[in-house]
């Protein structure tokens, strides 16, 4: 079932304001929250992790250095596997340039374009909203995070 825009809309205010109202305990970085939000995002998966270590208090903060570890962790997962394929493909396909048009060759340069638009577009999105103030939650990833994140500071599902 397909969700509206005001429906969407009105559940990621939702969201927002509960994540706001449990994070509104200031930050161990002393950073705003947009701009320590932008920069989990900088460095894609790495500056995640940092900011997993480093922030402790402010839960807006540790959603999105978790969505990013988890979103563009898995991304490049799965750009590190076509690429690993794309470059076995010319000892697969014998001598000389047939390996240029072996079928795992092209999948594997589709799967890793595509990966890597779907990369840089989320990525640039991701900051852009994020230092604007808007909680941007990724259905897949978003909903992933959260739940990692309640695991890992020890909030129990119903909770």
């Amino acid at each position: 079932m397909e969700l509206s825009p005001k429906e969407r809309k009105r559940i990621y205010e939702e969201e927002k304001a509960r994540l706001e109202s449990e994070g509104d305990t200031g930050s161990s970085t002393n950073l705003k929250p947009n701009t320590a939000g932008l920069l989990c995002y900088l460095g894609v998966w790495v500056t995640g992790i940092i900011f997993l270590i480093i922030e402790r208090k402010n839960t807006v903060i540790r959603f999105h250095a978790m969505q990013a570890l988890v979103t563009f962790g898995i991304l490049h997962i799965i750009m590190a596997i076509a690429d690993t394929v794309r470059s076995w493909a010319p000892w697969w396909g014998g001598p000389g340039w047939n390996w240029f048009f072996q079928p795992q060759w092209v999948a594997a340069n589709i799967v890793f374009g595509v990966f890597l638009a779907i990369s840089i577009i989320l990525w640039l999105v991701l900051m852009y909203q994020t230092y604007h103030g808007r909680l941007l939650k990724l259905p897949l990833f978003g909903e992933l995070a959260q739940k990692l994140l309640a695991k890992l500071d020890g909030v129990k599902e119903g909770d």
